[in-house]
C-alpha cells in the first residue's frame, strides 16, 4: 500500500427490521434454525471428544479433537444457517 493513501474504514451493516414487522412464523423459524445450528456445532465434537477419552485417548488429545471439529464447523455457520433456513421453508 502507497504511503498516504488509506483504505475507507468499513462499517458493519445491519438489516433491521421493526419489531411489528415480525410475524410468528418467523419467530418460529428462527428459533428452530438456531437450535438446529446449536446441535450442529455442539454434538459432533462432544462425541468425538468423549469417545475419545472413553477409547482411551489423551484428555488433552480428545478435548484438542474436539475443539478443532467445533470450530471446523462453525467456520461453515451462514452455510449451515443457509441450509437449515431452506429446509424450514
Amino acid at each position: 500500500m502507497e504511503q498516504g493513501h488509506r483504505r475507507p474504514k468499513q462499517t458493519l451493516k445491519f438489516a433491521a427490521q421493526r419489531l411489528d414487522n415480525m410475524t410468528p412464523e418467523l419467530l418460529a423459524k428462527s428459533a428452530w434454525v438456531s437450535t438446529g445450528m446449536a446441535l450442529i456445532f455442539s454434538l459432533p465434537p462432544l462425541g468425538l471428544f468423549v469417545g475419545l477419552y472413553e477409547a482411551g485417548a489423551h484428555i488433552g488429545v480428545a478435548a484438542g479433537i474436539g475443539f478443532g471439529i467445533h470450530f471446523a464447523t462453525l467456520a461453515f455457520s451462514r452455510k449451515i444457517a443457509a441450509g437449515l433456513a431452506k429446509l424450514f421453508d
